[in-house]
């Protein structure tokens, strides 16, 4: 069951390309942008933990943004519950999920 339905605030990262070594572009999020998206439901979805080469704990929540909410897209990362998630995949579009509705985001968080 979701945490408070529509009343979560997520904040998401937005980290610009940079030229590296060798012209291999990176993100530079030192100096990412932040928006803060009110509004959402998050919900954890699943957590393992593997301790075969050394303790690990993968975590993953969604996220159900409001309909007008800006497009977040799979080179974001995202600020929530006091952790930063990577997005995991590309994102739901808001016409999959029907005319009332914003993106499905999933999160994904790598620990250890």
């Amino acid at each position: 069951m979701p945490g408070p339905i529509g009343r979560q605030t997520v904040v998401f990262l937005n980290a610009p390309l940079v030229a590296g070594a060798y012209n291999v572009q990176s993100r530079d999020w030192g100096n990412a942008t932040e928006t803060p998206v009110s509004g959402c439901t998050v919900d954890y979805a699943s957590s393992s933990e593997s301790t075969q080469a050394g303790d690990q704990t993968t975590t993953r929540a969604t996220v159900w943004l409001p309909r007008r909410a800006p497009r977040v897209t799979e080179w974001h990362r995202a600020r929530w519950d006091g952790r930063t998630w990577e997005v995991d995949g590309v994102p739901s579009t808001a016409e999959a999920a029907g005319p009332l509705s914003g993106q499905a985001v999933s999160l994904l968080e790598v620990a250890g």
